[in-house]
C-alpha cells in the first residue's frame, strides 16, 4: 500500500471505507455496525447496516452511548449521541486473508459509563504486535440495561453480540482471522463476557477470553425491577417504557448518576447494598438463562468448546471508589455490617477501620473472589486456563490509590502516556511492566499461552504483576480469605517441596526457557538436602513462592 494514499477496504457486501494511516498502523473510526438505536428503534433489539455503495469514510470517532460526564464542572453538559453502535479498528498493514489474530475490546464503565474512543484503549501497540486490534461500544444505561416492560432485557448485551457477528463477516478485509478471535473486557467489559460466555448465541464468535477484573453480580428480574422503579422515581416520572422514551436524556443519566454515586440513596430505594451500581445485566431466563457461572457451566457442558481463558484482578480493587473521594474515612460500621449482612459473609476481624474493611471485603466479593470462581470452572471444563493478579502500586493520591480498580489499564495497552494512563498510574510508571503485560495478552491472543505455567487445581498458578519482581505463586501459599471461608475452601499456608518438575515448570514462567537447567536431572540430584548444598532453597528462590501440592 502506498502510505501517501489513505488506506481502504472493501467488505464482503461490496462496500468500501477509508481510514487513515498512524505510524504505519492502518486506522479505520466509528464504523457502523448497527443502526442507531432510537425511534422506532430505541429499547429493541441491535438491527445490522445495510450494504451500501461507494467507499464510506472512517477517519473519526463516533459519538458514545449517552452517559453523565466524568468531569464534575461539565454537571449540565451530557457526553454522548444517538449513533454510537460503532467499532474502531488498528490493523498492520497486511492483505486480506493474512490469517492475523484478532482482538476485540468491551471497555468497562458500571454498564452505565464509558466508551471506546479514549487513549487509554487504542490500539496502535496491539496493531504492531501483529493483531488487529477491534474496540466496540454498546449502549449504557437505561438503554441499555433497563428492565422496561414490553421490551427485550440486555440489550447492550445484544449489541456486543451484534459486534462479534459483524467481526465474524468482515474482519477479514482487514487480514484478521475470524477463526482466531480473542475478546478481552475489564470490569463490566469482563461482566459482560461472562454473560456471553454463557449465552449459546455467542457459540463460533469468539475462541480465546481475557477478562480483567470481573464484575459479574447480575440481577433478578425483581431486582431489576426495583432498579428500574427507582430511576423512573429520582427522573420524576411514571415506570413505563413510554414515560422513559419520553424522557429528556439529561434527567434519565442525572437519576442512573446520582443512584449510582450514593449507596444510602439506593438503599432508601430498596436497592440491594450487593449491587455497586443501578444496572446491570439481568437474567431474564431467555437472553440471559441463569446467573453467568451457571450459565458457563450449563453451557459448556451442552457444547464443548475449545475456549482458552485468561482471567486475574488487582490487589486493591475497591480503592479506585473510595480513595479519590475520601470515603474510607466516611465509610461507618453500620455500612460495613450492611454489606457483610446481605452478602452472607463473617464480619471480617481485625482492628481496620469500618472504611478499610469494607474496601478489603469488596475488593475481595465483587472481582477477586469471580477472578477464582471462572478459573475454577474454565479450568474444570475448557482445559488451559491462566491467573494473574496485578499488585503494582499506584504513588497516585498520596501513594493511597495503590493498586485499585483499573490501574492496570495503561500496562495492558502500553499506553502509559495517555491522560488515564498518567491519572491510573503517574508520570513515572514503570515501562517495563508495561511491556510485560502488553506482549502476555499479545501472545495469549496469538498463542493461547500468555507465557506461564496454567491454573490447575492441582496446581494453581497465578501470574504477579508488581512491577521490578515478576512472581509466580501457588494459590496454595496464601491465607485463606473470609469468602474462602464461607466455601468452605481449606487451602494450606505452609511451605513443601515440589516434584523437579513442577519446580522446572514454574521457574521456566518466570524466567524464561533459555535461563533454566534444561536437564532436571542436575538438579535432582540436590533435591534431597538443600543445607548440604552450595544451592539456594526453593522457598527462598527470588520470586517464587510454593505451597502444598494437593494429594491424590
Amino acid at each position: 500500500m502506498n502510505a501517501k494514499h489513505a488506506p481502504e477496504v472493501r467488505l464482503a457486501h461490496g462496500g468500501g471505507l477509508r481510514g487513515a494511516w498512524l505510524d504505519g498502523v492502518r486506522v479505520f473510526k466509528g464504523v457502523r455496525y448497527a443502526q442507531p438505536p432510537f425511534g422506532a428503534l430505541r429499547f429493541e433489539a441491535p438491527v445490522p447496516v445495510p450494504a451500501w455503495a461507494g467507499v464510506r469514510d472512517a477517519s473519526s470517532f463516533g459519538p458514545v452511548a449517552f452517559q453523565w460526564p466524568r468531569d464534575p464542572q461539565a454537571q449540565d453538559d451530557p457526553r454522548g449521541g444517538e449513533d454510537a453502535l460503532r467499532l474502531n479498528i488498528w490493523a498492520p498493514d497486511a492483505p486480506p486473508g493474512a490469517h492475523l489474530p484478532v482482538m476485540v475490546w468491551v471497555h468497562g464503565g458500571g454498564f452505565f459509563r464509558g466508551g471506546a474512543s479514549d487513549p487509554l484503549y487504542d490500539g496502535a501497540s496491539f496493531a504492531r504486535q501483529g493483531v488487529v486490534f477491534v474496540s466496540i461500544q454498546y449502549r449504557l444505561g437505561v438503554d441499555g440495561f433497563a428492565h422496561l416492560p414490553s421490551a427485550p432485557d440486555n440489550r447492550g448485551l445484544l449489541d456486543q453480540l451484534a459486534a462479534l457477528q459483524w467481526v465474524q463477516a468482515f474482519i477479514s478485509a482487514w487480514g484478521g482471522d475470524p477463526e482466531r478471535v480473542t475478546v478481552f473486557g475489564q470490569s463490566a467489559g469482563a461482566g459482560a463476557l461472562a454473560c456471553l460466555m454463557g449465552m449459546p448465541a455467542s457459540r463460533g464468535l469468539f475462541h480465546r477470553a481475557i477478562l480483567q477484573s470481573p464484575s459479574i453480580a447480575c440481577q433478578s428480574v425483581d431486582e431489576a425491577t426495583v432498579a428500574f422503579r427507582a430511576i423512573a422515581s429520582v427522573a420524576g416520572i411514571e415506570p413505563t417504557r413510554l414515560a422513559m422514551a419520553a424522557a429528556p436524556i439529561t434527567g434519565l443519566l442525572q437519576a442512573v448518576h446520582a443512584l449510582a454515586s450514593d449507596p444510602r440513596l439506593r438503599k432508601a430505594h430498596g436497592m440491594s447494598a450487593r449491587n455497586l451500581f443501578p444496572l446491570r445485566p439481568v437474567v431474564d431466563g431467555r437472553i440471559l438463562r441463569a446467573e453467568p457461572l451457571q450459565a458457563m457451566a450449563d453451557e459448556w457442558t451442552a457444547a464443548p468448546r475449545r475456549l482458552q481463558i485468561l482471567v486475574g484482578s488487582n490487589a486493591q480493587e475497591m480503592r479506585l471508589y473510595y480513595v479519590p473521594t475520601d470515603a474510607l474515612s466516611r465509610l461507618t460500621a453500620t455500612d460495613l455490617e450492611d454489606f457483610v449482612r446481605e452478602a452472607g459473609l463473617p464480619m471480617p476481624a481485625g482492628q481496620e477501620s469500618p472504611g478499610a474493611a469494607l474496601c478489603a471485603l469488596q475488593s475481595e466479593y465483587f472481582y477477586s473472589t469471580p477472578a477464582r470462581r471462572i478459573a475454577e470452572l474454565a479450568d474444570a471444563h475448557l482445559g488451559p486456563t491462566y491467573r494473574y493478579l496485578f499488585s503494582w502500586r499506584s504513588p497516585q493520591c498520596g501513594g493511597q490509590l495503590g493498586a485499585a480498580h483499573g490501574v492496570e489499564l495503561p500496562f495492558v495497552f502500553a499506553n502509559l502516556h495517555t491522560p488515564m494512563g498518567r491519572e491510573f498510574a503517574g508520570a513515572a510508571a514503570p515501562g517495563e511492566l508495561a511491556r510485560e503485560m502488553h506482549e502476555a495478552w499479545a501472545r495469549f491472543a496469538k498463542e493461547g499461552d500468555p507465557g506461564w505455567p496454567a491454573h490447575t487445581s492441582a496446581r494453581p498458578w497465578t501470574r504477579t504483576f508488581d512491577g521490578p519482581s515478576r512472581k509466580l505463586a501457588s494459590a496454595h501459599s496464601q491465607s485463606m480469605s473470609p469468602i474462602e471461608s464461607r466455601e468452605a475452601v481449606f487451602m494450606s499456608r505452609q511451605n513443601t517441596a515440589l516434584s523437579i518438575e513442577e519446580v522446572r515448570e514454574a521457574l521456566v514462567g518466570v524466567l524464561g526457557e533459555s535461563r533454566v537447567l534444561q536437564d532436571p536431572g542436575r538438579l535432582e540430584a540436590h533435591s534431597g538436602d538443600w543445607s548440604d548444598a552450595p544451592h539456594v532453597p526453593l522457598s527462598e528462590l527470588p520470586g517464587v513462592r510454593v505451597g502444598r501440592r494437593d494429594e491424590g
